[in-house]
C-alpha cells in the first residue's frame, strides 16, 4: 500500500478549529442508475478487458447475475473511437484485437446501455503516455533482506510525470513469511494469514517527477514492500492524466482532517469508474535469506 507521510504545521490546533464535524448523510440520497466502467488501454497491447457494470441503490442485495452490463440484457453498444468492441460472454468484458494502442494517441470510449428502463450513455477520454517508458534492467537479482537497496532505473516518458509501481511476491504464505522483519514484532502465523493480502499486494507511486526525453529516473524498492522470501514481480506503469486522478482520488475520498472531497470525475453523462491509460513494463528480484 501507499503511505503517505503529511507534515503537521506547527499551528495545529488552529487548523483543527477550521475543520467542522465531518459526515455525509446518504439515508435520502437519490439513486439514480449509472453505467460503471473498469477500463485501461497498455500501449503496445489489443484493447482488452473492458468491463461494464452497473450500480445499485444503497441497501439494496447486488445482483450478480445482472452486474455486468450485455449487448443481450442491457442493448449495450460500446465503441473506441468508433470502432466496436465485442463482448466476451466467457469473461463478461468488450475487447477490439485487432486495435494495437499506440503512443501519445487519444482514445475515446463511448458506451449506450439499458439500465432499469432507462436509456444511459457516457464517453470518457485518455491520452496514451508519450514513447519513452523503459525500465533499463529487467532482472535486479538476489538481496538479503533489508541490506543493500533495491533500485529500479527506468526512462521516463515525455510530459508523464506519475509512475506507478505495484510489488507483488511470486509466493506468498505463512511460511516464508519475514517474521525477524524491521516493522512488526511478536507476529505469529494467524495473525499473518489474517491480513495475507495486505502484506502481499503492495504499490508504491512517484509524482510530479521532472520527465522528458532520454532522462533516466531511479526507484528504490521500500522495506515495506517486501514482507516475505521470494522472488519478486514488479509490474511499472506510466498512467496517464485518468490513471493518476482516479488512483490518488477514489480509493479515498475523505481527507487527513477528517473532511470529504468527491473523486475526480473522468467520465461524461452518466458513467462512473475508471478509463485510462498506461505504458507498463516488468522488473524482477528476489529476496533471500
Amino acid at each position: 500500500m501507499k503511505y503517505i507521510k503529511i507534515l503537521f504545521p506547527l499551528f495545529i490546533s488552529f487548523m483543527f478549529m477550521e475543520c467542522g464535524n465531518p459526515g455525509v448523510n446518504v439515508d435520502n440520497a437519490p439513486y439514480e442508475p449509472k453505467i460503471t466502467v473498469e477500463g485501461y488501454l497498455y500501449c503496445g497491447e489489443s484493447i482488452n478487458n473492458i468491463k461494464l457494470m452497473r450500480n445499485y441503490a444503497l441497501g439494496t442485495p447486488v445482483d450478480q447475475s445482472g452486474l455486468y452490463l450485455t449487448p443481450a440484457s442491457n442493448n449495450v453498444t460500446a465503441t473506441i473511437n468508433g470502432l466496436p468492441l465485442t463482448f466476451d460472454p466467457q469473461t463478461n468484458t468488450y475487447y477490439n484485437g485487432q486495435v494495437i494502442v499506440d503512443y501519445g494517441k487519444a482514445y475515446t470510449l463511448e458506451v449506450y446501455a439499458t439500465i432499469d428502463g432507462k436509456r444511459l450513455h457516457t464517453t470518457s477520454t485518455t491520452t496514451t503516455p508519450q514513447k519513452g517508458f523503459l525500465v533499463l534492467n529487467k532482472n535486479l537479482g538476489q538481496f538479503a533482506y533489508n541490506t543493500n537497496p533495491i533500485i529500479i532505473n527506468f526512462n521516463t516518458s515525455p510530459g508523464t510525470g506519475f509512475y506507478i509501481f505495484s510489488v507483488v511476491p511470486d509466493s506468498a504464505s505463512t511460511n516464508n513469511f519475514i517474521y525477524n522483519n524491521v516493522f512488526r514484532s511478536n507476529l505469529d502465523s494467524a495473525k499473518v494469514e489474517s491480513n495475507l493480502n495486505d502484506y502481499k499486494f503492495r504499490y508504491e507511486t512517484l509524482n510530479n517527477i521532472d520527465s522528458y526525453t532520454g532522462s533516466i529516473y531511479p526507484f528504490t524498492i521500500n522495506i515495506r514492500d517486501t514482507w516475505f522470501y521470494s522472488t519478486y514481480t514488479v509490474i511499472a506503469y506510466a498512467g496517464d492524466t485518468n490513471f493518476k486522478d482516479y488512483l490518488m482520488t477514489a480509493p479515498s475520498v475523505q481527507e487527513f482532517d477528517g473532511n470529504f472531497h468527491e473523486p475526480v470525475q473522468i467520465f461524461n453523462g452518466d458513467g462512473i469508474g475508471v478509463f485510462a491509460s498506461a505504458i507498463k513494463d516488468t522488473v524482477t528480484f528476489s529476496i533471500i535469506k
